[in-house]
């Protein structure tokens, strides 16, 4: 009793979040980013939310005594330390802006909602500021500030930080007369360490999954078509500076992989709901293909994470890519819940349910693009 009960609340809090994900995305449109950030995301109830769904999660997994099956147990205690890293994160990180101007020391910072200034363990001074263009064109490839931190130069630029003291600073914009610079300050002691730790053990986590379910010669043939991918995309020389890292084509190559498996797995879909004597051969080769789909797809997000915390100094921003991206996962995580969700041994509902779970994947990769658009859309 006390089994069913934690589960209704563990998935009910679940489909809650994805409920609550999904409109903020389209709310966020509608009134601006500031609204969202302030109304939904970075609100009290929505981290209890989160709070309240990762207590019955682990309250659930201890009940059903599931800590016994040690990959799936070290996969979920991985999440869960991501989540505490990202509540760690919300607690105690301080972000600001710091202006400086060729020449002229600074010693302090102003708080990221622009009302307090604060002051830095170091003094920071604009020594060079340059832009470097793409080409012969008029389009910056790159800027980059030339600094002396107590004594120390170094240089702070697109994809490149500077960490002194547990402060990390980032390039985020200049002046127009070239002769000033705008970095961003990011001071995150333990958040950044948790949320880490939570990332290698959940890459830890996937693999021991992957080798128990494929074996190594499933998991070398993975590898075979990620490589093609990431070899295509590392050829592209674009424009944006942001752009600029080989980061680009680790990240979108595993995205899109994920994507293909999610595709063709929407086509077994297909045909075992229009084939009863395909029915079982297509459940089959489809549960087969979820999990590296699955994990193909959240190494692309956290890969995605530690890229945009090196270049934008948080690795989580809730921009809708990013949100759309974290939806598609927690749907298609789902139908791996078998024990807790017997229809799901049952091949018609399954592909059912894969049919419908493709939209998400449809709404993230096109749908966000094209009506909601945010940081990542690029049309």
């Amino acid at each position: 009793m006390i089994s069913k009960s934690l589960k209704r609340i563990a998935f009910g809090l679940l489909i809650t979040i994805l409920v609550v994900l999904a409109f903020a995305t389209v709310i966020e449109k509608l009134n601006g980013t500031e609204f969202v950030s302030t109304n939904i995301y970075g609100s009290w109830w929505f981290v209890v939310l989160w709070i309240a769904f990762g207590i019955s999660s682990f309250a659930y997994i201890i009940v059903r005594s599931a800590y016994k099956q040690k990959p799936s147990f070290c996969l979920h205690c991985s999440l869960g330390i991501i989540l505490i890293g990202a509540l760690v994160t919300y607690l105690t990180a301080e972000r600001g802006y710091i202006h400086l101007r060729q020449g002229k020391p600074l010693n302090e910072y102003v708080t990221e909602d622009g009302m307090t200034k604060k002051a830095l363990p170091f003094e920071v001074k604009l020594v060079l500021f340059e832009i470097e263009y793409h080409g012969e064109s008029d389009k910056p490839s790159d800027f980059m500030s030339f600094l002396r931190v107590d004594g120390e130069m170094c240089k702070v630029s697109m994809n490149k930080i500077y960490t002194k003291d547990n402060y990390r600073l980032y390039q985020l914009s200049y002046d127009s007369d070239e002769m000033g610079t705008v970095l961003l300050v990011n001071h995150d002691p333990w958040g950044i360490g948790i949320t880490y730790t939570g990332y290698i053990l959940l890459a830890l986590s996937m693999l021991w999954i992957l080798w128990i379910r494929i074996g190594w010669k499933g998991l070398t043939a993975m590898l075979i078509p990620i490589a093609c991918l990431w070899y295509y995309i590392s050829q592209i020389n674009p424009m944006t500076p942001i752009l600029r890292t080989p980061m680009l084509a680790v990240h979108v190559s595993i995205i899109i992989f994920s994507y293909i498996l999610f595709l063709i797995i929407t086509v077994l879909a297909i045909i075992g709901v229009s084939s009863s004597k395909q029915n079982e051969k297509m459940y089959q080769w489809s549960q087969q293909m979820l999990y590296p789909a699955l994990f193909a797809l959240a190494a692309g997000i956290f890969i995605g994470a530690v890229w945009a915390n090196i270049s934008w100094g948080r690795y989580w921003g809730w921009d809708a890519k990013e949100t759309w991206a974290l939806i598609t996962f927690l749907v298609y995580s789902i139908p791996l819940h078998k024990k807790s969700f017997p229809a799901f041994q049952q091949p018609f509902k399954y592909h059912c349910f894969c049919i419908f779970a493709f939209l998400t994947i449809l709404m993230t990769f096109l749908g966000v693009s094209f009506l909601l658009g945010g940081i990542h859309s690029y049309v």
